[in-house]
């Protein structure tokens, strides 16, 4: 019982954090549920001429791939908000997000996530390395760091590989200011990828 309890305990931290409490990873599930958005669509850019896309699954640690929301105080040690979570895991999170921002785009001939039984020009490959808010010098900032690679589908070569990083500063208090923090840093993200993505993949043309 003392275990239970000990497992149970929130750690509640002060103004930074805006009376949020944290909990390990050994806590119940958290009953508030927050997603994140993409970018509005933008006008045609001639997409018919250029590659088809897919989108693969995004990797991550397993202290990452969990669809509660991380808070790292310290390079040591990572923590979860209480009460609160994505709606779903954040690798599945930020590929679908991923996916509409660059479909969004209009770049492409067409983008979809890999294993939908579409055929594509090229893979989007991508790694989380950090997800997470972090908490230094009595500031609370979000950073998203997303290490991105486009594979040829034809022959598996990596065209291009890049890693997109971005930090946001948390304004505010509570999980209302945190998330908004991760929706800043993702669209940069986000934003400079379609970018890169656009210009690493050069329309194939179709044999006959």
């Amino acid at each position: 019982m003392k275990i239970l309890k000990r497992f149970a305990t929130l750690c509640v931290f002060g103004v930074t954090l805006g009376g949020c409490a944290l909990v390990d990873v050994a806590s119940s599930p958290a009953p508030q549920l927050f997603t994140l958005t993409v970018a509005p669509a933008a006008g045609e850019t001639g997409a018919s001429r250029a590659a088809s896309l897919l989108v693969d699954e995004f990797t991550a640690s397993a202290a990452l791939g969990t669809a509660r929301i991380a808070y790292q105080p310290n390079p040591h040690e990572l923590k979860y908000f209480a009460d609160a979570r994505w709606v779903d895991l954040a690798p599945l999170m930020v590929r679908q997000l991923t996916i509409d921002t660059l479909e969004n785009s209009h770049r492409f001939a067409s983008v979809a996530a890999r294993g939908a039984g579409i055929r594509g020009d090229y893979v989007l490959e991508g790694d989380m390395r950090q997800f997470a808010a972090e908490g230094t010098d009595g500031k609370l900032d979000v950073r998203v760091d997303l290490f991105m690679r486009v594979v040829s589908n034809l022959n598996r070569n990596v065209v291009a590989a890049r890693d997109f990083a971005a930090v946001e500063p948390v304004v505010g208090s509570g999980m209302a200011a945190i998330v908004a923090a991760y929706d800043k840093a993702l669209a940069r993200n986000l934003a400079a990828i379609t970018d890169w993505t656009a210009a690493s993949t050069p329309a194939i043309p179709q044999t006959k």
